[in-house]
């Protein structure tokens, strides 16, 4: 009788757990992408690059017109040897060729070194436009909390404060420290094991220092939104 009781408290005691011990427990991780892209230095780099261009077009014209007026001057000279007196046209070819061949040792070298230079300001635009850049921290404002980073990055998750509306962010950039606030709304969503999540939809950003930002536009949600800002 005492064993059937001890089996019987046993079974009562087994049916009594939750199997699942961690079911509704309520996880919350929703986070935002942000991307930063210093447009100012790739303004520089177009810059850079146009001067280029114009180097290389203004080499390229100077040759031509030295090899046009070689041309002119040997048919000139010819002339003159057939008796004909061209000797001050002579004297102005010869002195323009001067001119011409000291614009091209101005040019030559800087035209030399050309494509190289235009292969590594396009690979720096390519790498900026990436958005790959350092950030050296960012601090998550009323949470005291602060992400700090060793490296560069493309893309930099920051979470959302799930006990309210409105996440406020400063970002140091370069030294720079800007302030970026968020604002969302919470939802709850339960997954396949039944643990209850707390998301955010409806984000957009409400304050922001930069010169340009791309926002998103719509299906506005936690883990798939990523605001690119331009500075």
């Amino acid at each position: 009788m005492k064993n059937t009781l001890y089996i019987l408290i046993l079974f009562v005691a087994i049916i009594a757990c939750d199997p699942c011990d961690d079911c509704d427990a309520i996880s919350f991780e929703p986070t935002v992408s942000f991307v930063f892209i210093n447009q100012d230095s790739i303004a520089k780099i177009d810059d850079s690059l146009a001067v280029i261009v114009m180097i290389d077009s203004s080499f390229n014209a100077n040759v031509d017109s030295l090899n046009i007026l070689r041309d002119s001057l040997a048919l000139v000279e010819e002339a003159i040897a057939g008796g004909s007196d061209l000797s001050a046209e002579k004297m102005n070819l010869e002195q323009w060729i001067l001119d011409r061949q000291a614009d091209s040792a101005f040019y030559a070298p800087l035209d030399e070194d050309g494509d190289s230079i235009t292969l590594v300001l396009n690979t720096t635009k390519s790498t900026i436009n990436s958005g790959r850049l350092y950030v050296e921290q960012i601090d998550i404002l009323g949470a005291n909390s602060i992400l700090s980073f060793e490296d560069s990055a493309e893309v930099w998750s920051v979470p959302l404060a799930f006990d309210g509306t409105f996440s406020e962010y400063e970002v140091t950039i370069n030294g720079i420290t800007e302030t970026i606030e968020l604002a969302y709304d919470n939802f709850q969503e339960i997954d396949d094991q039944r643990n209850v999540l707390i998301r955010a939809e409806n984000i957009r950003v409400v304050n922001e220092p930069y010169d340009s930002l791309i926002n998103c536009e719509e299906n506005c949600l936690d883990g798939e939104t990523t605001f690119t800002f331009y500075f």
